[in-house]
């Protein structure tokens, strides 16, 4: 084998290689970029809705609040949060339209039927959504096509991986054409 084949199969091995490598930072950027963000158990604080030392809360009391990733800018009418619900600390859902009332482009929330939240003496409540990075695509067609770029990078990693090992083989005879 000579010098030429030699080099190109190091090409060959090395771009296979960084290319493997660059294929998963190339996926995660595109995930990051085409998904929303899920917050668990966020925590927010109800000690102002209690309205007695012994914990208890006013019935039909409303009292508001906002979640940390509030919708900003665009995000406000483009992209706002989803899948909201509340629980207390006792595990209780709390019904939306009932319990509370939220603005998912606002990310206000309002308690309004607070008496649930006497059933556990803790001032938190859970709250879990689904919220838009700031370099989130709104546009559905963008993100399939964003979400086809690590299959596309593959396929043109190996083509080229394969087009250089066939012309060394083919240089040196071993594929009989």
């Amino acid at each position: 084998m000579d010098n030429k084949n030699v080099m190109i199969l190091v090409v060959a091995f090395m771009s296979l290689i960084v290319g493997v490598g660059l294929l998963g930072v190339v996926a995660q950027e595109g995930l990051a970029k085409t998904t929303t963000l899920y917050v668990a158990n966020e925590t927010i604080d109800i000690a102002n809705a209690r309205d007695d030392a012994g914990g208890n809360a006013t019935l039909n009391q409303t009292i508001q609040f906002t979640i940390t990733n509030a919708p900003t800018g665009w995000k406000i009418t483009e992209c706002p949060i989803s899948n909201f619900d509340l629980r207390n600390q006792s595990g209780q859902t709390m019904t939306v339209n009932i319990d509370y009332y939220f603005t998912a482009n606002s990310g206000l929330l309002n308690l309004t039927n607070v008496e649930i939240l006497n059933s556990t003496s803790s001032n938190t409540t859970a709250v879990n959504y689904n919220y838009c990075g700031d370099d989130y695509i709104v546009s559905a067609w963008q993100r399939t096509v964003l979400n086809l770029v690590p299959g596309f990078f593959a396929l043109a990693l190996l083509g080229i991986s394969l087009g250089l090992f066939y012309v060394v083989l083919k240089n040196e005879g071993l594929l009989g054409i």
